[in-house]
Parts: C-alpha cells; sequence; structure tokens
C-alpha cells in the first residue's frame, strides 16, 4: 500500500471514529443524559433588615448585607463539603482555615455532632416519633472567619425526614450573653393560615413605609408568646410572629441527568415580627413593634472559587455582626433615649414530678443554653455543696437543687444515703443563689432577696428552707454590735428599716477554720467592690437602666415588699402601657 492510500485510510478511521462518538454521546443523551451532583452546600448574600416602630419617637430602621451558609448537616459532618482540604472552609474547627464550622457553639453544650444535638432537642420535645424522623436537614448559620466567631444571632435548621418531606422549622436564637433558645415550629401544627406576601421596609425621617417586594410568598407561618430577652431595649412581654419561606428542594444527596431540570438555588427566607400585647387582654397580640426580615439577594452553590471571590469583595461582612449590634444599641440608648431592662433569667424549664413537691405550673422552656458561673460562684456553690452535705445529716432533712439546664443532674442530699420523708426542694435560675445565701446574713435575708424580691430561686417549703439554711447561734438586734466581723460585712449595705434580727455568725462560719472565714471574707469583698464598681461604671458612660431595675437598689426592692408586702409596680406599667419600653426625658 503506498503512503497516499495509507494516509487516506488513517484519516477515513480518524472520521469514523469522530462520527461514533458522536453518535453515542447523543445516544446517551437521549437515554439519559450526563449525571450531575445536586449541591449540598449554598452560598448566601442576604439582606437583613431590622425596622423598630414602636415607641414612635424612637422609631428607626436599617438594612445591611450579610454572609451565610445553607449547608446539609449530613453532607457537612461527613466532611464532604471541606474545600481546600479544609484549609478554605472545613469542618470541626475554626483556626487553621480560612472559614470554618464546628458544633460546640450550636444547640445544647453536650458534646457530639449537631445532627446529633438536634436529634436529642427534637426528641426531649416530643417532636420525633415513629411517624417523624430527621434525616438530614438544611442549616443556614454564618461561618467563622479567621478564627473570629461570632454570635451568630440567628441559625435556622429545615427538617427533612427520609422521603424528602420538609416537616418542622427549628430556630436557633442567641443573644450577647451566651444564652440561646430554640423555637420548633412544626409543619401544620399551632400553623397560622394564609401566610403574607414578603414585604420590605423603607425609613424615612417621618414613618415607616411597607412597600411589596418582588413576588414571592412565605410558606408558613406561626404566632407564639415572647420567652427569650434578646434586646435590652424590650422587656420579654409581647408575641412573635413568624413567616418561613422554605429551601426550594431538600438537602437529599440526589443525582440529575441533563435531560432533567436542575432545581433553582435555594433562597430561604425568614421574617419576625414583634407584637405587644393587648393592653385589655396581655393573651392577646397587639401592635406591631419590632420587624426584621432575612432575605437572600442571591444563593450559588459552596465552593472555592465563589467563596474566595465573596469573600475578597466583602472581607468583613463576616465580622460586623457584632460592632453593628453595638452601634444600634448606642444609637438607641444615647440618640432615642430608650432606657435599658437588664437581662432577666430564663424562663424555667419543667422537671420531673418526682424531685418537685407540686408540679410547675409552666410549660417547658426553649432554653438550650444559660449563662456559665463565674469564678465567684463557683467558690460560693462549693462552699454550699460541701455545707449541705453534712447538715442534711444533721436536720434529717433531704435537700434537692435543681439547675436551670435541664442537662445538669440534679443535686440531691440525703441524712442517710436514701430518701427522707422530708424533702426540701430548691430550683434555682442562676447560680447567683449560691452568691446570695453565702452573703445574706440569715436564711430569711436570704428568701427576700433571693426569692422574693429578685426571683432567683424558688422553694417547696420556706420553713424547711430556714431550718436548713438556718445558724445554730441566736438572733440578734440589728442594733448590737456583738456580731462576728463577717457578719458585719454581710450587714454593711442592708438598712436597718427590714426589722429582721441577724444572728451572731453565719451559718457558713460556725464550724469553719480560719481559711475558710478568709475566703468567706474575699467573697463578701469582692462582691461589694463589684457593686460599687458596677453603679461607677454606669453612672461614668451615663446608661439608664429602667426604673426599679437597678441592681445596686436590690435592698430597696426588698424593703419595698417588708413595708408594702409586694413589688411597687413600675412606672412604665403603672399606666397599662403594654409597649415594653421605656424612653426617659431628656
Amino acid at each position: 500500500m503506498s503512503l497516499r492510500s495509507q494516509t487516506v485510510a488513517d484519516v477515513c478511521v480518524t472520521i469514523v471514529c469522530i462520527s461514533l462518538s458522536l453518535f453515542l454521546y447523543k445516544s446517551r443523551s437521549s437515554a439519559g443524559g450526563v449525571t450531575y451532583h445536586r449541591p449540598q452546600a449554598y452560598l448566601l448574600h442576604n439582606q437583613v433588615t431590622h425596622a423598630r416602630l414602636l415607641p414612635v419617637n424612637a422609631s428607626n430602621a436599617f438594612t445591611y448585607p450579610t454572609l451565610a451558609f445553607l449547608v446539609s448537616i449530613s453532607a457537612l459532618e461527613g466532611r464532604f463539603l471541606d474545600l481546600g482540604r479544609g484549609w478554605i472552609f472545613g469542618y470541626g474547627g475554626i483556626w487553621g482555615r480560612v472559614t470554618g464550622l464546628r458544633p460546640e457553639p450550636y444547640l445544647t453544650k453536650q458534646t457530639g455532632s449537631i445532627k446529633s444535638k438536634l436529634e436529642d432537642l427534637l426528641r426531649a420535645r416530643g417532636h420525633l416519633d415513629e411517624k417523624r424522623s430527621l434525616h438530614d436537614a438544611w442549616m443556614m448559620t454564618m461561618p467563622s472567619f479567621l478564627g473570629y466567631e461570632g454570635i451568630n444571632p440567628l441559625t435556622v435548621y429545615f427538617c427533612y425526614n427520609s422521603e424528602g418531606t420538609f416537616w418542622s422549622t427549628v430556630l436557633e436564637i442567641h443573644n450577647t450573653f451566651g444564652e440561646s433558645h430554640i423555637h420548633v415550629l412544626e409543619i401544620g401544627k399551632n400553623e397560622d393560615s394564609n401566610p403574607p406576601n414578603g414585604y420590605m421596609f423603607l425609613s424615612t425621617t417621618i414613618h415607616f413605609l411597607l412597600t411589596p417586594m418582588a413576588p414571592f410568598r412565605y410558606n408558613h407561618q406561626w404566632t407564639f408568646p415572647r420567652e427569650f430577652h434578646v434586646s435590652p431595649f424590650n422587656d420579654r412581654s409581647g408575641f412573635y410572629t413568624v413567616s418561613v419561606k422554605r429551601p426550594t428542594h431538600p438537602p437529599l444527596f440526589t443525582d440529575i441527568t441533563s435531560s432533567q431540570r436542575m432545581p433553582s438555588p435555594p433562597k430561604p427566607s425568614v421574617r419576625v415580627h414583634l407584637f405587644t400585647s393587648e393592653e385589655e387582654d396581655s393573651s392577646k397580640v397587639g401592635a406591631l413593634k419590632l420587624t426584621a426580615l432575612l432575605r437572600p439577594a442571591r444563593s450559588t452553590p459552596l465552593t472555592s472559587h465563589s467563596l474566595l471571590f465573596s469573600l475578597v469583595k466583602a472581607p468583613f461582612e463576616l465580622l460586623l455582626t457584632t460592632p453593628r449590634i453595638l452601634f444600634v444599641a448606642w444609637k438607641l440608648h444615647y440618640k432615642k433615649r430608650l432606657d435599658v431592662f437588664l437581662r432577666p433569667e430564663p424562663h424555667p424549664v419543667a422537671y420531673n414530678r418526682d424531685l418537685m413537691d407540686r408540679p410547675r405550673p409552666t410549660k417547658p422552656s426553649g432554653g438550650v443554653k444559660w449563662l456559665d458561673e463565674g469564678l465567684l460562684e463557683y467558690y460560693a456553690r462549693r462552699r454550699i455543696e460541701m455545707f449541705l452535705s453534712t447538715r442534711a445529716r444533721e436536720t434529717g432533712i433531704e435537700v434537692a437543687i435543681l439547675a436551670p439546664d435541664p442537662g445538669m443532674p440534679p443535686l440531691i442530699y440525703s441524712p442517710d444515703g436514701s430518701a427522707s420523708p422530708i424533702r426540701l426542694t430548691v430550683s434555682y435560675l442562676s447560680s447567683r443563689m449560691f452568691s446570695i445565701l453565702c452573703l445574706c446574713p440569715s436564711a430569711e435575708h436570704a428568701l427576700l432577696l433571693g426569692c422574693e424580691a429578685e426571683k432567683i430561686f424558688r422553694v417547696s417549703s420556706k420553713e424547711l428552707f430556714i431550718a436548713v439554711f438556718s445558724s445554730t447561734t441566736p438572733p440578734l438586734p440589728t442594733t448590737i454590735p456583738d456580731l462576728t466581723r463577717l457578719q458585719r460585712l454581710r450587714s454593711a449595705n442592708i438598712p436597718g428599716s427590714l426589722g429582721i434580727p441577724i444572728p451572731t455568725s453565719h451559718f457558713l462560719d460556725e464550724k469553719d477554720g480560719f481559711g475558710s472565714k478568709l475566703g468567706s471574707g474575699l467573697l463578701i469583698f469582692s462582691h461589694q467592690f463589684l457593686d460599687w464598681f458596677e453603679k461607677w461604671v454606669f453612672t461614668i458612660v451615663k446608661a439608664r437602666v429602667v426604673e426599679g431595675q437597678e441592681p445596686w437598689k436590690q435592698w430597696d426592692r426588698v424593703a419595698d415588699i417588708c413595708i408594702n408586702g409586694c413589688l411597687t409596680v413600675p412606672n412604665y406599667l403603672q399606666n397599662g402601657s403594654t409597649i415594653g419600653s421605656v424612653i426617659r426625658a431628656a
């Protein structure tokens, strides 16, 4: 065969091979197409809008951009979403990577994955059973950036079962104190009818205008009483109405062929309205007070390119959440003249009836994280625990101490290691209770301050409480100077008008050695200094607390109870106002 003939043959074979390849490709495409994987993580460029309508003189509105992730928690914890070998984005930590997510800041303090903690919470609250399961969930949250982890004011979980059916939304709310609260909003359960259209809020110097946005509807809406303290410029009254636009598709891992339509990138939206209570009936929804809207302007699959491009374009979006919160707080307090409501203790959770001498009338709280105890509170708690370990045997009274966090086991002190027919149950909302027991000169003072005035703890029996925490030394009139030095320190800021006898020594001091008494003295000095310093700081920065909530006036509130039999109604509530915010005149 000549060289020319061989060349022609090679060209013909090449053409045939190319034609056959094109034919097979088209045949495959017509039969099912090229297979793609549906993304299990998206980058959300959100617009967040807040607007305050009440009080009218403090009206305010602002909008800012945020960057958030929408990720499948199963894919996240399977490390299928890590980018750049976990350096650009990785699960399990925040250091040594540009962005990251880890389970510790989310939901409860218990160890475990985000999914396992979410399952435990849903099961404990009766939302998981044979008919309802958690197969996967979209998690909408903000990641850490260069090791910095913000407070993440709102994390949303869109929960799906194994069939890919969306069945609940879980809102995880964080405040700046390190506390968090969840709301489980189940589809078809206590749900409002006819979810509304989306709205945007435009602020002017005179009023707020509600203008319809681009056409979209919320899929679901719920209304429920407010329970969690978030803003220092509102009390804890009122109602939330939460409207949710769910993601376009479930996070389940599935393949899509080129002949099928790729689902639109999900743009889940959440709108929260805060309503006041009606003046005539506090159980009914009143006027609209605040509104917040989180709405993605753009949603793209989470890739190394999309993430790095977004960070280069707006490098500070993940760092500005806390500064924005502080700036708005400064504006509302000093410019709009709104007074500060001090942080109330979270609502109590329901305990096992076997541990309570009487059932608690309130429903379980949605609290999942509580404020950690400080060093002084830890020392006070250890002192009380050591005291009760012997006091129960001396009095024959069993003492049960119940913490606000249901994940913490109750502390039970029995006379002989077994159950006693005489039982005192003390349930507390804050570890401050242990400090009150150490700082008050008598059990009667502790009851008035912690149980009646500040409502830090509750007791099943006041008589048993006094029997357990009373000194064996006889009480003396407050004018007699025969008190121990520690008792004089404890009584220094207590007004004599209370008329409550003070025992010569404290129940903790009677059997203590020099070291323990020195520790008690340092504890008392430290608290008195911090009380003085707190008042000094508020005075220097000209911060204003709502009248009647000043921490340095706690014994004035006790005196009010002793004189009037109850606390005086705060001025901002005396005229029947239900706004739940206070403007101080200039």
